[in-house]
């Protein structure tokens, strides 16, 4: 069974291997260079921080508000009788997890935001390097993150972001 298994595995590795060199053209791009140094990726990521300091500045403005409430409980602390102070503390404990409770919201909001506007950003320049990548007969393109080492020559980012900034305006 382990000697099935075994000769399985030297057949799919080889088949790779000879699928991989009929591939006669290979490239590699920087994505995330096309997406902060194209003028569509410099909209979206505008839009992104944009978003992100708008929300940032909610959570500023709740969580200040609940500083001063614990200010003002702490100034009253000795005025007020003990069942006060308790009903006090008590609601500025609520106050505080429904603050962290906002604030998980708002952040998990904003992290599918940002996922969605890159998926669009990506979706929308995938037709312009699907063109040249037919155009120039590249068989495979990979991500530079996972290449180890490559001729810089196999390298199509600053092209792409070229026929990206000159498509979409």
């Amino acid at each position: 069974m382990i000697k099935k298994f075994k000769l399985l595995l030297l057949v799919i590795f080889f088949n790779s291997i000879s699928s991989l060199s009929n591939a006669n053209n290979i490239a590699y791009v920087n994505l995330d260079s096309i997406l902060q140094n194209s003028n569509l990726g410099k909209k979206t990521l505008i839009k992104i921080d944009q978003k992100k300091s708008i929300e940032q500045k909610k959570i500023n403005e709740r969580e200040d508000n609940i500083k001063l409430l614990e200010v003002e409980i702490k100034n009253k602390q000795n005025i007020i009788s003990q069942d006060e102070f308790n009903k006090e503390l008590s609601k500025l404990k609520k106050s505080i997890n429904e603050f962290q409770s906002y604030k998980k919201q708002v952040y998990n909001n904003f992290e599918k935001l940002k996922n969605d506007e890159i998926i669009i950003f990506f979706n929308q320049i995938n037709p312009y390097i699907q063109d040249y990548l037919s155009k120039n007969s590249i068989d495979i393109l990979f991500n530079n993150k996972n290449i180890v080492i490559g001729k810089d020559s196999l390298d199509i980012t600053d092209k792409l972001i070229n026929i990206i900034n000159k498509s979409i305006k």
